[in-house]
């Protein structure tokens, strides 16, 4: 059930952000976007009783953001916030690294027993291509107007990001812990 709730949580919101900017605007779409995430973490805590924090953070600076869009009438918060997020998760995770601190294991190390090595290059990974996503959505936004920015994060970056993730399958499965080691 977990790997199918991770899969809701990621696509579900792109696809209320596809569906709302559409048909309506980029507005509705990012409130969309963050209803349909608020209602799978309210789903998942009823039904675990646990909080999936990273969503959760992820959904709280959304809104912040959203309710600056609407404050000012400018979508620019709405596009930027990928930006800034991706950028700010990049150099918490880059910083982790530089100090042999694998900040990964702060989010993931409940699903996922892995050696300090494999950690430490997940995180050097993962924020290396925060900074890639941070540049290319600097460029869509910049580049495209609303529903042409909402596109390319829909059919560019989340494919490009479900790629690289995919593509850490082999580092994650060789740098398991088994459960009788004590290291990770």
């Amino acid at each position: 059930m977990k790997p199918f709730l991770s899969v809701l949580l990621e696509t579900l919101p792109l696809v209320a952000l596809f569906v709302g900017t559409s048909m309506f605007s980029l507005y509705i779409g990012a409130f969309a976007a963050i209803l349909s995430s608020a209602v799978l973490i309210f789903a998942h805590y009823a039904k675990d009783k646990s909080i999936l924090y990273f969503p959760l953070f992820s959904t709280l600076i959304s809104v912040l953001f959203l309710a600056v869009a609407f404050i000012t009438e400018e979508t620019i918060f709405i596009k930027i916030q990928s930006s800034l997020f991706n950028i700010s998760f990049a150099g918490i995770l880059i910083f982790g690294w530089a100090r042999n601190y694998p900040v990964m294991k702060l989010f993931f190390g409940r699903q996922f027993r892995l050696t300090h090595e494999t950690w430490m290059k997940l995180s050097i990974r993962w924020g290396l291509f925060f900074v890639c996503l941070a540049i290319a959505n600097e460029a869509a936004w910049r580049t495209f107007d609303d529903e042409g920015w909402v596109n390319i994060k829909v059919f560019v970056l989340a494919p490009a990001t479900a790629l690289f993730m995919a593509s850490q399958i082999p580092l994650t499965l060789k740098g398991r812990v088994s459960k009788l080691s004590s290291e990770g």
